[in-house]
């Protein structure tokens, strides 16, 4: 019998997709699933931009149904440099910096592809969203964690960096606002890590799949600082919100955006159509200056209920508020080391007895365990509340 390649079982199957699977389920057995665990919208995206599609659709024509470029149709690629201009006053030329990818996950699996070899040092923090490690491990990279804490908000430390950065180091991975702490970049930490990466000569994949889902601060833009060493992974998962359309963008040097656009044309030959005339009209009408504010809002008083419901609920909890993105990292550690029970097997547990779906935070690196990671998008403030309550009572189950 012919082999598999023993490097696909690097690879795993995601936890959301594995609690999706649950859900499922459960559904079947018309169970109740608080759905606290996936970063996905709750949001549909905005109805002119939905009614467009639907307009567009009913043409006669193969336009909007056949091949693109590989790399993506002009009038997205100029619809994404006109954005980044008018986000973060970074000037792309679309042609050269641009690659159109089928998600920000495709375009980060092309992105590894083409940067890491054998031995390569792949540095991250620690905690990290647990879908870098296992591209890593089939690229053959070496990862090396930096350290972050509660304490100091998550930020990166930058010392730490100083000390493990080698010159075989060839890149560090970050994300602004991050999954799955919420964390800011500091500016000044931005413009230390600028400094490494020119010093030593390594790539700064910053995955900005959040960078507009901000509640307090501004997202740091390293490409003003170091261009030539900035590979920008983008999505239109989150803003405008449309995951399962499967749209995103890698933005960088144009050698780098060659190389991956030759691993995205291999992968997936070009990003799916209808998606790239949907984002193509969402930023050419600026929909997002009316849309977004509404959508922040929400999540953020679904955030504010969260801290609520943990302070009254959960009162030995311990966490850090939430500046972006569409979690929180909540130390359970007071409770389940009384419990004598591992962050995995709890939320295992609490999804089985009470239908409420966490993600565990040893899944996202190595000092984390009694950490669970909350997404409050996904749910209304109510259900968020009842299912901390849940919670607690399960807590209090085990205890008893």
């Amino acid at each position: 019998m012919r082999r598999i390649n023993r490097n696909t079982f690097k690879l795993r199957e995601s936890p959301t997709r594995r609690i999706d699977i649950i859900k499922e389920k459960l559904s079947k057995e018309r169970k109740d699933i608080y759905l606290l665990s996936t970063g996905q919208p709750s949001i549909p995206p905005p109805m002119e931009m939905r009614k467009y599609v639907a307009e567009i659709l009913m043409e006669e024509t193969m336009k909007y149904y056949g091949y693109t470029q590989s790399r993506g149709l002009p009038i997205i690629r100029e619809a994404i440099a006109e954005d980044l201009m008018l986000l973060g006053g970074i000037e792309l030329n679309p042609d050269e910096n641009i690659v159109v990818t089928a998600g920000g996950q495709e375009g980060m699996f092309a992105t590894l592809s083409v940067i890491i070899e054998g031995g390569d040092q792949v540095i991250l923090t620690d905690p990290s969203y647990f879908g870098y490690k296992p591209l890593i491990d089939y690229f053959g990279g070496k990862i090396t964690y930096i350290e972050t804490s509660l304490k100091n908000g998550f930020q990166p430390n930058i010392e730490d960096l100083k000390e493990k950065v080698n010159s075989k180091t060839k890149a560090l991975i970050i994300v602004s606002p991050d999954n799955p702490t919420g964390r800011i970049l500091e500016p000044k930490i931005g413009k230390a890590i600028c400094d490494l990466a020119v010093e030593y000569d390594f790539w700064i994949l910053i995955d900005e799949a959040y960078k507009t889902i901000v509640y307090e601060g501004k997202h740091f833009w390293f490409w003003k600082y170091a261009p030539e060493h900035v590979i920008g992974i983008n999505t239109f998962s989150k803003d405008p919100g449309f995951p399962g359309w499967r749209l995103g963008y890698v933005y960088a040097n144009k050698d780098l955006i060659k190389a991956v656009k030759l691993v995205n044309e291999e992968l997936v030959y070009c990003p799916p159509v209808i998606s790239q005339w949907a984002a193509s009209y969402y930023l050419k009408n600026r929909l997002r200056e009316k849309f977004l504010p509404k959508v922040l809002e929400i999540y953020r008083s679904r955030r504010d209920t969260l801290c609520y419901a943990l302070d009254r609920y959960l009162p030995e909890s311990r966490y850090f508020r939430s500046q972006g993105s569409m979690f929180m990292f909540v130390d359970l550690s007071s409770y389940l080391c009384r419990l004598n029970i591992d962050s995995i097997r709890f939320t295992e547990r609490l999804l089985e007895k009470k239908g409420v779906a966490l993600i565990p935070g040893a899944l996202f690196g190595n000092s984390f365990e009694g950490f669970v990671r909350f997404s409050f998008v996904t749910e209304s403030e109510e259900r968020i509340e009842a299912a901390v309550k849940y919670i607690a009572n399960f807590v209090e189950e085990l205890a008893n």
